[in-house]
């Protein structure tokens, strides 16, 4: 197209929630602001089918491709949806140095920090480069089952061990760096990033950390002594947890997603992920700012 503009992503991709009724017409703006600019979009086939295919592809130099190897083409990813879209992509992302731009169509929306009426003035500040990469802290989880098999996950938010709603109260054993640090009684126990000190471990009554601070937050839940309190470690801390009660109803929860079945003889090794989350930000907006904002201070 004539008047196309130089830009600092060539490749970018779109993500959407199939399910957010605002997506829709989400994708058709930002395809049709895109369309202004000197780049090759990519979009994953169960976005694209929130539209009709030849709204895609009337735009020139778009690609409609599978999700999984969309984040193998392209240098940017437009998340479109909720917290939970986002946390989705992340983790389709993995150890792929791609940064993500949230684009927020839930409620609360730490993670998808740019409400939906202002996508084409942010597109547009994306695109000349004014937007900064910001690299979050990751947390490797590595679950040793008692039959020798391992189940490896990354988790952008937290782990959660936890009872369920009709177990009785459990108790977790936890080392850091092979010291003892103390048997959690109560409801459970999360391990939080920064990033999720705002999530599931708030709620819990956790502090809230500076995104980027290189910190691992221990929270616990409905703990039967109420001096048990939350703990920040550093970054470097290798976790080790392991089940003390013999209760077949313990889960672990990863980023809220999915969980997996906890039993005596299992050991959690929990450390920080070699390979960050590159979040982009507006830096025209602090992260106090969002705080204010999300959690309606003042």
């Amino acid at each position: 197209m004539t008047g196309e503009r130089k830009v600092a992503y060539r490749k970018v991709g779109i993500i959407a929630n199939p399910t957010k009724p605002e997506s829709a017409e989400g994708i058709r703006r930002v395809l049709k602001k895109l369309s202004e600019f000197e780049v090759e979009v990519y979009i994953d086939e169960e976005s694209c089918r929130l539209i009709d295919r030849s709204e895609c592809e009337q735009f020139e130099r778009v690609k409609v491709v599978d999700r999984l190897i969309l984040p193998d083409r392209v240098e940017v990813i437009l998340v479109l949806g909720g917290d939970g879209t986002f946390l989705t992509v992340a983790k389709l992302v993995d150890k792929r140095p791609v940064p993500l731009l949230g684009i927020n169509f839930g409620t609360l929306g730490f993670l998808t920090e740019i409400p939906i009426e202002r996508i084409e003035e942010c597109l547009e500040r994306l695109m000349r480069g004014e937007f900064v990469v910001e690299n979050r802290p990751v947390i490797r989880v590595k679950v040793v089952r008692k039959n020798g098999h391992i189940l490896i996950y990354r988790c952008v938010n937290e782990v959660a061990i936890k009872r369920d709603n009709l177990a009785r109260i459990i108790e977790i054993d936890m080392r850091a760096d092979g010291d003892y640090v103390t048997t959690f009684r109560g409801d459970g126990v999360i391990v939080a990033t920064p990033t999720g000190s705002t999530a599931y471990s708030l709620s819990a009554g956790g502090p809230i950390l500076y995104p980027t601070l290189n910190a691992m937050l221990i929270t616990p839940v409905c703990p039967h002594t109420l001096t048990m309190r939350p703990l920040v470690l550093k970054g470097e801390t290798c976790l080790t947890v392991s089940l003390k009660t013999e209760s077949e109803n313990v889960m672990v929860i990863f980023d809220g997603q999915e969980g997996i079945e906890l039993r005596i003889g299992d050991l959690i090794e929990i450390t920080r992920s070699p390979y960050d989350l590159l979040i982009l930000r507006d830096p025209k907006k602090s992260y106090f700012e969002t705080l204010r904002e999300k959690l309606k201070w003042g």
